[in-house]
């Protein structure tokens, strides 16, 4: 099956089944044709225009090859399964453009000078999807009307005993509730998406909840057993029969706007993605050396990984794009793993909160590093974007990860987990946009006594030239009452939180530039930097602006006895709304008190001494989070050469453009921001949010 090109039509490259009987008809979706289902959250993919490689090159064709074939261009092999157990070292794979569904194990290795190359053939795009091929090749003969269920509701004419074999997964399950309270019956089985924009489906954990009229938040955790609440269109897998039930019923729920879902109601009427079980990766590379993969589109994910990474050395994975998994990606015993211009995309749906994830359906991380040996080391993520989940990375177990010019946007819980303590922690974050999450910087509990009490003082998490901009704030919880005003949706959390008071990791938190609308807990210092997670380490937060719509951020100390090791100077502090009436100095309080005193015993300066409140002077700072914004620093401005000179051990690649003192914030002035992203397609100053639906380029 092949994907041909027009030269007059703007396309996405997105396969949908129109005929069946053992051939796909397919047709190519143009850009301004309305989906069935609900507008794409985010741009699409289309075909990539790479020149085809040097050297012996082989093909694969899922509609019209053959595994009996020689593999060539005009004879093309069948399955991947087959295919890539051909190749040696020098080799490349072409798949031709289709949808291969297969779980597909790459054992064979390059070498250093002859790699193996997995990719999509120029022009064409190859998805590779562990799910069921029937819900997107026949959809009007795999379901049919459930009449014992709700209204709406619709079962699959197939049943898929196998999926409750509950095969044992190979990654550690943050957020996963089923292990601990002893409720594996309740696991979500069956996950999907909408073909036509990839929006996920819910996986829902108890019928109950499928069927409810009811989308108010009207109980606990693991309340409303009879009344249930509707978590939107999406998928539950029935134990008793092995049968998938859907629901894509329209929402009601008051205030959801252009969230809530009006597509088309009857599953026989749209292709769909639809995988069921529990723990078997889709792309396994197992314990294999120089391979590069490309190109390609995976999806067809349930509780297990789209691409499981184990054991091996000298891989990379670039211009993918991976369509959910629990998680999208894992690394495991792994070194020097690249993972360069590639989009992961989440299981949250524009109308999906962290109640409805966390507690009624499928508690996703997006990235996994795990804690096996050798330990992962020399790990680089560069040029992606990441968003649309529950939680987004768990990077506990590496060193030397270099993580930059990425974009995160919309965790509605957890963002980057970079602890524990260790004695040689190294992870390197810098020059990404960081949005819309719960809490950005996060750490969970760790086994009584795992963090050492020194570390090697070159060590750490440094966390430098990043933009942190929370403004808009994530989708939370549904109200418990009616609230059409939509306020729910947009929750900001905190900039650092934990789970269960954990040793956090030594941190080198430099050279940013935090954005918020309104106040931390406690109005704490420094957005919580200087008074959260401080226990049994150090850390060092220099040279940062941290603005603020509402009040003047970070001059409330209320809690805190103890200074904890954290030195800090040169930051810039600013409230948007309040700061223009400000007649004094609003920190000249807190240095007349004994916290003061004791925190010159940690840094002889004193917090705040070498801090100021202003004005930063961005060229432009709109009151509206999705508009454009401008965060260079103006001539005039405060931050320039008010910053506090930092060791030449800590990295900055900026440092040399930096004339005189050092400037405060992310970018120093006269500098030109940095773009981020797949082939750097979006900007780092937030125009994506125009751009995320818009922009096709891949």
């Amino acid at each position: 099956m092949k994907l041909w090109a027009s030269e007059n039509l703007k396309r996405f490259a997105l396969i949908v089944a129109l005929g069946g009987m053992g051939s796909l008809v397919t047709r190519v979706i143009a850009e301004d044709e309305p989906s069935a289902s609900h507008p794409p959250m985010r741009a699409l993919p289309t075909a990539s225009q790479r020149p085809m490689e040097d050297g012996p090159s082989y093909f694969v064709d899922a509609a019209g090859g053959d595994d009996q074939n020689e593999g060539s261009e005009q004879t093309p092999w069948k399955t991947l399964r087959y295919s890539l157990r051909k190749l040696k070292p020098g080799d490349t794979l072409y798949l031709r453009g289709g949808v291969y569904y297969e779980k597909v194990s790459l054992s064979q290795s390059g070498t250093e000078d002859a790699p193996i190359t997995i990719r999509s053939y120029p022009g064409e795009t190859a998805i590779i999807d562990g799910g069921l091929r029937e819900f997107f090749d026949s959809p009007e003969t795999s379901w049919e009307p459930y009449k014992d269920g709700a209204e709406g509701e619709f079962v699959s004419t197939r049943t898929y005993d196998d999926a409750n074999d509950r095969r044992v997964p190979y990654q550690f399950l943050p957020a996963a509730w089923e292990p601990m309270w002893s409720i594996e019956h309740e696991r979500p089985l069956a996950l999907g998406h909408f073909a036509d924009s990839m929006v996920p489906l819910h996986s829902y954990r108890v019928a109950v909840d499928l069927r409810s009229e009811n989308e108010l938040w009207i109980g606990g955790k693991f309340e409303m057993r009879d009344t249930g609440v509707y978590c939107g269109p999406g998928l539950w897998f029935n134990r008793e029969t092995g049968r998938i039930h859907i629901r894509l019923a329209h929402h009601t729920l008051e205030g959801l706007g252009d969230r809530a879902y009006r597509g088309e109601t009857d599953p026989r009427k749209l292709p769909l993605i639809i995988a069921a079980g529990f723990g078997n990766d889709v792309l396994r590379v197992n314990g294999v050396q120089h391979v590069r993969i490309q190109d390609l589109i995976l999806r067809g994910a349930t509780g297990s990984p789209m691409i499981h990474v184990y054991g091996s050395q000298n891989v990379e994975l670039d211009h993918l794009t991976v369509y959910g998994g629990f998680p999208g990606l894992l690394i495991d015993a792994s070194q020097n793993i690249r993972v360069t211009h590639s989009a992961f995309r989440g299981l949250a749906a524009p109308w999906t909160s962290r109640a409805h994830m966390k507690y009624r359906g499928t508690a996703s991380y997006q990235i996994v590093l795990r804690d096996a040996q050798p330990r992962n080391e020399n790990i680089e993520l560069a040029w992606c974007e990441f968003t649309d989940d529950h939680d987004f990375a768990f990077l506990r177990f590496v060193t030397n990860l270099q993580f930059h010019h990425n974009f995160v946007d919309n965790f509605n819980d957890d963002g980057l987990e970079c602890g524990p303590k260790l004695r040689d922690h190294t992870l390197f974050i810098h020059q990404n946009r960081i949005g819309r999450c719960l809490i950005p910087i996060t750490q969970h509990e760790i086994e009584k006594d795992e963090s050492p009490a020194d570390h090697d003082p070159e060590s750490g998490v440094f966390v430098y030239r990043n933009v942190f901009d929370l403004r808009g704030g994530v989708y939370s919880g549904p109200p418990a009452e009616s609230d059409p005003s939509g306020a729910f949706l947009n929750r900001e959390g905190h900039l650092v939180g934990d789970h269960g008071s954990p040793i956090w990791p030594v941190m080198r938190v430099y050279h940013n530039t935090f954005l918020r609308e309104t106040p931390v807990f406690r109005d704490y210092f420094l957005f919580g930097l200087g008074a959260q997670g401080l226990r049994d380490n150090e850390r060092d937060v220099f040279n940062n602006i941290f603005v603020q719509m509402e009040r003047v951020p970070g001059v409330g100390f209320a809690g805190i006895t103890e200074p904890g090791r954290v030195r800090e100077g040169g930051n810039l502090l600013w409230g948007v709304a309040e700061g223009p009436a400000l007649t004094a100095d609003p920190l000249a309080a807190f240095r007349k008190t004994p916290l003061y005193k004791k925190s010159r015993d940690v840094y002889p300066p004193g917090w705040t001494t070498q801090d100021q409140v202003a004005d930063p002077g961005f060229v432009h700072l709109p009151s509206d989070y999705k508009a454009p914004a401008d965060l260079r620093l103006q001539t005039d401005s405060p931050a320039v050469d008010s910053g506090i000179t930092l060791p030449d051990a800590w990295p900055d690649p900026l440092r040399d453009s930096d004339s005189g003192a050092p400037d405060i914030g992310a970018l120093p002035l006269g500098a030109d921001p940095w773009s981020i992203g797949v082939d750097g397609r979006l900007s780092l100053f937030g125009d994506n949010y125009q751009q995320q639906t818009t922009d096709s380029t891949n």
